[in-house]
């Protein structure tokens, strides 16, 4: 079953700032599992003020793991929103 995370930011944060975050939530999943794991097991969606992680593996949930603590870091609890959606079969 495919699930994701979709997180939705404030108008203010920029799709670069969203990005370059989630370049470092994969790198540390690659220091992790390793950078060919990661690159046949990982997949998001970024646009304007909406990420989307696909958690359906532990890479994934890594990602989205490392994101949400970058994002709380940086924006602070009321910063973003998060929810989780569970899709049908992958």
């Amino acid at each position: 079953m495919t699930s994701v995370y979709k997180f939705t930011f404030k108008k203010e944060v920029t799709r670069k700032f969203v990005e370059e975050q989630i370049a470092f939530a994969i790198l540390s999943a690659e220091c992790t599992f390793g950078q060919a794991k990661v690159r046949l097991s990982a997949a998001y969606l970024a646009a304007d003020n909406k990420v989307v992680i696909d958690v359906s593996n532990k890479i994934g949930e890594h990602i989205a793991e490392v994101f949400t603590g970058l994002m709380i870091k940086f924006l602070g609890e009321q910063g973003f929103a998060v929810e989780r959606i569970k899709g049908g079969k992958s």
